[in-house]
């Protein structure tokens, strides 16, 4: 027993030690000088650490919250090796250091079946990550910025390597009172800042009401530079995580912080417009659904066909039928209309679980007509001036008529006075519903608006009924708030002019899909070998580039270095190619780097340019860009010239070109948009190339603003985008993805995997976990958008399922049985 208590000691720390000089090695060459982000992440890596100094297990808090934002790849350039990685490091070294201390009892165990999974993912995977890198190629300035690298294996198969690193951390700390106390916060901190950012970015670029332009949000992922569902799949992975928090909430303040979470995160996924996170978060309702009828306290207490199966069945047809007359009077009278009618059915629900009055019902009645009449009759027009739009009369008095409701049931209330007032003040919000309807789209909205009256007027009464189908608790009201954020994000959405589109191109788009994974099949080598075990982590990228069946050449960037001797270093310098496609055009690789520019000033670009013919041409310009879809440019006016007679068509041309910022740079703070130098070589149908080098950007105070404009660093500070041509860096599809690039054995490994997760959660849902029946829609989800793309491709996306697949395994320990002492 002393030897295997000493054993983690002798593993532990020198792990942890070698954890932690990596990680200061890592700090020594990562670029933190460019902008606000660098200095941010040096402040934030010495807290990490005091914190977990402080407390151990704060790790499963932080890593999900960080996981999805910590990401600073668009400022340093970085993204083989990333902050997260860094933060990774540190945890590992902290972790393993308390690992290799006075010895502990595990929180949480694995079963054997398990361990056999686990073991089997991880042989599969080593081999993968083998037939990826091997033979090893030499060092160079592309080794660690270019996914043709052979080292993409090790950056892709970093995820599961840190999953396994972390395990015995989590089978030290994640008991289930830790991943209540700390995973669950995590990934509800995690989601709310990717949905704010989600938020900033729809209302800095298109605009927050804006859902006819074809937008597409990357928020905090810059993996999604070349396209791929980073987002899609963090999305499925953590939003029924708010539905979990809101299930369990203790307090209405508590209620009232899920039901934001959970709007905040339906407009992120929402305005994706993304069909498949649309079909995966249908998929994780209706498990959630279908887990709930299965364990609901009813069930067991009535036979099948009595009271429970009705009355689900009644709330089912009331949802139905509110849905389809809220999108028919959103078809006529738009967001007022649709507003204004949630609002009067959100009111007729509360109303109706009170004991109405209904004697004096008539009065109410008469009482609210006669004022809404006479304040419509009194009400000034503003003739000839524009009036703000809540202060026009049928927004206004339906406000009023809100306020006046809101505080006749506030709670502490009671008595048939208040609850006659209430009432009075619902037949006020039902004659401004269909006078907003008139008022927004004429006599056409009043037929949606009576509808939408008379299934309020039903609603009332629900109290009549008995047993009525609905109560005031907290759960009724938790669930109709969330079904009434989910109708009102999700009916103008899916009416949108792009939405819309999106959806009349579904078999079209997934012709093209079903082609690119024939194309990709064809692109594996039928040897034996490849097909059972892979050909790499990270390889398809350069077999793409290399091998595809149309012969395409896909434009890239690559750095490079010539001269020099022993009293001068090696000159450096960017090398951009062209795209080479048979059709004549193709998408651009963008270099980018993030400017501080200022509004109407007079710049002046600096740079050496070198080609060997009339081909390709360079574009450089500066644009308002988050990720992907530029917007508000200024181009340079760079024209290149010809090499001058007499010299060798491979010599270097300086150039200096003066440009005016225009509006770049304009706004508030936080709604400035962010600014991007890019450049991009354009050229015909052959793939062609030219070479950049001294590249300069002065402000008229003589300002150098570009950071590593002489590449004498490769990559740092640089970044690139490919916009919309995403096909040849991504498979498209997860399980297509880890059968090319691990083979049968790692998709056959990876689906027991699954299985053993899946069966557990489900069991435990069935016992009546919603954690576990939350982590069981996740997963569900995530794999719904795996089907129509590559999520493992990116490596925190993949982590984060890993990690969660890992807490979805775990088992409590079983407590020692209490020996008797002898007599």
């Amino acid at each position: 027993m002393a030897v295997h208590a000493a054993m983690p000691g002798v593993a532990a720390r020198p792990l942890a030690l070698l954890a932690g000089a990596a990680c200061v090695l890592a700090l020594r060459h990562y670029p933190l000088g460019h902008g606000w982000p660098g200095l941010l992440f040096a402040i934030l890596l010495p807290a990490y650490f005091l914190l977990l100094c402080w407390r151990p297990a704060s790790w499963l808090f932080c890593v999900p919250a960080l996981l999805p934002v910590l990401d600073l790849a668009p400022w340093t350039g970085w993204f083989f090796l990333e902050e997260i990685d860094l933060l990774l490091l540190l945890t590992v070294a902290c972790g393993y250091w308390r690992l290799g201390g006075p010895a502990q009892g595990p929180a949480a165990r694995l079963s054997p079946a398990a361990r056999v999974c686990l073991l089997l993912c991880s042989l599969a995977w080593l081999v993968a990550l083998l037939r990826g890198v091997l033979p090893l190629p030499h060092l160079d300035l592309n080794t660690w910025d270019n996914y043709l690298s052979p080292y993409n294996s090790l950056r892709l198969g970093k995820a599961w390597a840190w999953s396994m690193l972390l395990l015995p951390l989590l089978l030290r700390d994640a008991d289930p009172p830790a991943l209540r106390r700390y995973a669950l916060p995590g990934m509800l901190a995690g989601l709310a800042m990717v949905s704010l950012f989600a938020l900033w970015e729809r209302a800095v670029f298109p605009g927050l009401s804006n859902l006819s332009s074809d937008y597409r949000i990357t928020a905090p992922f810059s993996a999604m530079h070349t396209g791929g569902a980073a987002l899609d799949g963090y999305l499925a992975l953590s939003l029924p995580f708010a539905g979990l928090w809101l299930a369990r909430a203790r307090s209405r303040w508590q209620a009232a912080l899920a039901l934001l979470l959970l709007g905040l995160a339906l407009h992120a996924a929402f305005t994706t417009f993304s069909r498949g996170l649309y079909a995966a978060l249908a998929a994780a309702m209706l498990l959630a659904f279908w887990q709930t009828l299965r364990t609901a306290p009813g069930a067991a207490r009535y036979p099948p066909g009595q009271p429970p199966v009705r009355k689900i069945l009644l709330r089912l047809l009331l949802a139905g039928l509110g849905t389809v007359l809220l999108v028919y009077m959103f078809s006529l009278a738009g967001y007022r209309g649709l507003l204004a009618a949630v609002v009067l059915l959100a009111a007729s629900f509360v109303l109706a679980a009170r004991p109405l009055p209904w004697r004096l019902a008539p009065a109410s009645l008469l009482c609210a007509l006669c004022l809404q009449g006479l304040l419509a009759a009194w009400w000034p027009e503003g003739a000839g001036q524009q009036t703000a739009g809540w202060l026009k009369g049928p927004y206004f008095l339906f406000l009023l008529a809100a306020a006046l409701l809101a505080g006749a049931l506030w709670p502490g209330g009671k008595g048939p006075a208040r609850l006659g007032l209430a009432m009075m003040a619902w037949t006020m919000l039902a004659c401004n519903l269909a006078w907003i309807g008139w008022h927004w789209a004429g006599p056409p909205a009043l037929l949606p608006a009576g509808l939408v009256v008379g299934l309020a007027t039903l609603m009332l009464c629900n109290g009549r009924l008995r047993p009525p189908l609905w109560r005031l608790d907290r759960a009724s009201l938790s669930i109709a708030g969330a079904a009434g954020i989910l109708l009102l994000l999700a009916i103008p959405v899916s009416a949108s002019y792009y939405a819309t589109e999106r959806f009349s191109t579904t078999a079209f788009d997934m012709q093209g899909r079903l082609r690119h994974w024939r194309q990709v099949l064809a692109m594996q080598p039928s040897d034996w070998g490849d097909r059972l075990f892979g050909m790499g982590f990270g390889s398809f990228p350069a077999t793409y580039y290399w091998h595809n069946p149309q012969r395409e050449v896909p434009a890239s960037i690559a750095y490079a270095e010539e001269g020099g001797n022993l009293d001068n270093p090696r000159n450096r310098y960017v090398r951009l190619a062209s795209p080479g496609y048979s059709a004549g055009y193709g998408e651009l690789l963008r270099l980018l780097q993030r400017l501080p520019v200022q509004p109407a000033t007079r710049y002046t670009l600096a740079l050496d340019v070198r080609r060997t013919g009339p081909m390709p041409v360079l574009l450089v310009r500066l644009c308002q860009r988050q990720l992907l879809y530029a917007q508000g440019c200024v181009n340079v006016p760079l024209r290149l010239r010809p090499a001058p007679a007499g010299t060798q068509a491979s010599t270097w041309q300086h150039y200096d070109v003066p440009f005016d910022s225009a509006w770049l740079g304009a706004g508030a703070w936080l709604l400035r948009p962010p600014v991007q130098l890019e450049l991009a070589a354009s050229g015909t149908a052959t793939s062609s190339v030219l070479e950049v080098d001294n590249l300069s950007l002065r402000a008229p105070g003589g300002e150098e603003l570009i950071a590593n404009g002489r590449f004498t660093q490769a990559n740092n500070y640089w970044f690139f985008s490919s916009d919309h041509h995403h096909l040849p860096w991504h498979i498209k599809s997860m399980a297509l993805h880890l059968l090319v690039e691990t083979g049968w054995c790692g998709a056959l490994s990876m689906l027991a995997l699954l299985a053993a997760a899946g069966q557990r959660l489900l069991r435990r849902a069935a016992r009546g976990d919603p954690g576990a029946l939350a982590c069981a829609a996740a997963l569900l989800g995530f794999l719904v958008v795996g089907l129509f793309d590559s999520l493992l491709d990116v490596p925190r996306i993949a982590l984060l399922c890993y990690l969660m697949l890992l807490c979805a395994l775990l088992q409590p320990v079983s407590s020692p049985p209490v020996e008797s002492t002898p007599p």
